[in-house]
């Protein structure tokens, strides 16, 4: 039984796994479930997990209240995500050659026409985002990307330089999305995965969600 949950989420650990099968009707431990992965070769001891550590949870209550966004590259691609706070569900993403603010601003405007604007999005201080100071121009102007922006009414929001917690969301959702992309053919499979069948394990409110489930939850009525 175990084996194939892990087979339906493969990237599911052991306290996923057993959340995924007391759904189902039957417990069993995730110790025991891990020791069990571990002898199948499909997991193995990670000490800085092990350490108790001081968790400080932030997320927004409602949809669409805050969107974080970035690029990451795999195999060559460049890759962009939108991610919704509340929810953990991708609003948007798109494959490119190129990371570039007009690439950026073609993924969130499809995003927006499919789920509506956020009120406010925060990303890093990418070029892709925002133009940056230089010694020729102390102050330059917003890029393509800020302008759109502005014009749509999004507040942007530029996380801490050199300090990717702050958009830690985008940047776990990136890792899982890496992961991912080991067992599906494609990124489109991967994401509808992730989105609409993978239960998130910050989302329970009684019982596992799916991140779509919980942006739907989430919507302000």
């Amino acid at each position: 039984m175990i084996l194939e949950e892990r087979n339906q989420h493969p990237v599911a650990g052991a306290i996923a796994l057993e959340k995924l099968l007391d759904q189902q009707g039957v417990h069993i431990p995730h110790n025991r479930i891990h020791r069990f992965l571990k002898k199948e070769g499909l997991a193995q001891d990670e000490p800085r997990k092990q350490k108790r550590r001081k968790w400080v949870r932030y997320e927004r209550r409602y949809s669409n209240s805050l969107w974080h966004a970035d690029w990451f590259e795999h195999q060559q691609d460049q890759i962009i995500l939108f991610q919704d706070d509340a929810s953990r569900f991708i609003t948007g993403y798109g494959v490119f050659g190129n990371a570039t603010a007009l690439n950026t601003i073609r993924v969130l405007e499809q995003a927006i026409h499919w789920y509506g604007v956020p009120k406010q999005l925060m990303t890093d201080h990418g070029t892709q985002f925002t133009s940056l100071p230089r010694e020729t121009c102390a102050d330059p102007k917003p890029n393509e990307f800020q302008q759109f922006l502005n014009q749509v009414g999004i507040h942007h929001i530029k996380s801490r330089v050199k300090h990717p917690q702050s958009n830690g969301k985008v940047e776990r959702v990136i890792l899982t999305m890496r992961q991912l992309a080991q067992h599906f053919s494609c990124w489109e499979a991967a994401i509808g995965y992730y989105n609409y069948q993978r239960p998130h394990s910050s989302l329970e409110n009684g019982c596992l969600r799916t991140p779509y489930q919980a942006f739907q939850d989430k919507t302000r009525k």
